[in-house]
């Protein structure tokens, strides 16, 4: 009878051991004189509960905002899980001289950026993604921008989460931008870059090329370059040309073939960034053939 009693026995102490902990609660108690234990430790997704002990209101309140209680009158109790590791630091919303730490082991709040593109030509779109370490979804991040020559940054989206924590939004840049995505005072950024958008359509049925530099600002009276690939599979400059008030620049073919030795060239408009106003990198046009015999 004993033989067959042992096997059952160990088979429900193995069930006991495999069961996985449930998360802890700590009390602390809330007196005239402070919060008792004034500091805690506990583990990431475990709980603190505040018990008023004393005869008068009280109230619990994270000093970075990540919590806060109803008013707590006497007996009465608060519970707060936490679920990212980290120091919080709280007070006494109601009598501010009281003060208390809770310590939580575990990762951090970290948020992660990137995006589809480093580079975009203005009018062009790129799309940020990212995700927050918890992996819960439903979690609210905060999408802030920082133009070039700006010192304010500019919310421009507030997103949920979704499946494993991602999150993802498209922008339009109009200069080179700082995106940073923020959340539970975890921040990340990258860089988007902007490039001018140059045309050069095909010669037109009158023997003219008309090109034009497209950006958030006009670029009349700035420089461009004439360029040619050249048989060593570089491009070099052929003409330093003006814009006009349009941003554009008309050119006869006859121009062109001038400026080129004979044969079939590639050729291109190309703007170096120290001719544009601040805020942009180097653009170029599309390619055009030109044959000169």
């Amino acid at each position: 009878m004993m033989r067959r009693l042992i096997p059952i026995a160990l088979a429900g102490m193995a069930l006991v051991l495999v069961a996985p902990a449930s998360s802890a609660t700590t009390t602390v108690q809330i007196t005239r004189t402070g919060f008792s234990p004034a500091t805690v430790t506990v583990n990431q997704d475990d709980s603190v509960t505040w018990k008023n002990a004393d005869t008068i209101d009280h109230q619990v309140v994270a000093n970075g905002g990540q919590f806060a209680s109803p008013i707590l009158n006497k007996g009465q109790s608060w519970t707060f899980t936490f679920r990212d590791g980290g120091t919080y630091h709280y007070h006494d919303a109601l009598h501010p001289a009281l003060k208390g730490t809770v310590v939580v082991k575990g990762a951090p709040p970290q948020v992660t950026l990137a995006t589809s593109a480093p580079v975009v030509k203005f009018g062009g779109q790129v799309t940020l993604t990212g995700a927050i370490n918890s992996k819960r979804s439903g979690q609210t991040v905060t999408i802030v921008q920082l133009p070039y020559g700006q010192t304010t940054k500019q919310v421009i989206a507030t997103l949920q989460t979704t499946t494993d924590g991602a999150f993802s939004f498209a922008v339009s840049p109009q200069l080179n931008t700082t995106y940073q995505a923020q959340w539970k005072g975890a921040e990340s950024s990258v860089i988007v870059q902007v490039q001018p958008t140059i045309s050069l359509p095909f010669v037109s049925t009158s023997g003219y090329f008309h090109s034009y530099v497209t950006a958030g600002q006009s670029f009349a009276g700035k420089f461009v370059y004439l360029q040619r690939f050249t048989l060593a599979r570089t491009w070099i400059n052929v003409r330093k040309l003006q814009l006009g008030q349009q941003s554009g620049r008309i050119m006869r073919l006859t121009f062109v073939r001038s400026v080129i030795p004979r044969g079939r060239w590639s050729i291109r408009i190309y703007m170096p960034a120290i001719e544009m106003p601040a805020g942009y990198i180097d653009a170029w046009s599309p390619t055009q053939p030109v044959v000169k015999r």
